[in-house]
């Protein structure tokens, strides 16, 4: 059976832009992740040592996101796509950020994957 967890409209605070302005003050992104999880051999029992735990993904994100400016949506992608994928449990990634605040008239969001 496949295994998937899913962070959904994950709203947080970045440093990140090329512009001078958006280099001086944090902006809301928001951010959808989907993994893959390696099938898992063991009976899935009722504890959480048995399986993914969705919080190590998010703190992940927070630590990319917490320590660094980012000039590009993409290198930020990248980043937390890389740091996921070495986590033994995981097969395959996909990220989405999006930038609510970049335009008033839309939002943009870039998207990465490994399938």
């Amino acid at each position: 059976m496949k295994q998937k967890i899913f962070i959904e409209n994950f709203k947080t605070l970045a440093s990140i832009g090329v512009y001078e302005h958006e280099k001086k003050d944090k902006q809301e992104i928001i951010i959808n992740l989907e993994i893959i999880l390696k099938k898992n051999k063991n009976l899935i029992l009722d504890k959480l040592n048995n399986v993914s735990d969705y919080g190590q993904f998010r703190k992940i994100i927070l630590n990319v996101i917490n320590f660094n400016h980012y000039d590009l949506l993409e290198t930020l992608c990248n980043e937390i796509v890389e740091k996921i994928l070495k986590i033994d449990s995981v097969k395959k990634v996909k990220i989405k950020i999006t930038k609510p605040t970049a335009f008033k008239d839309c939002d943009v969001s870039v998207q990465f994957s490994n399938y």
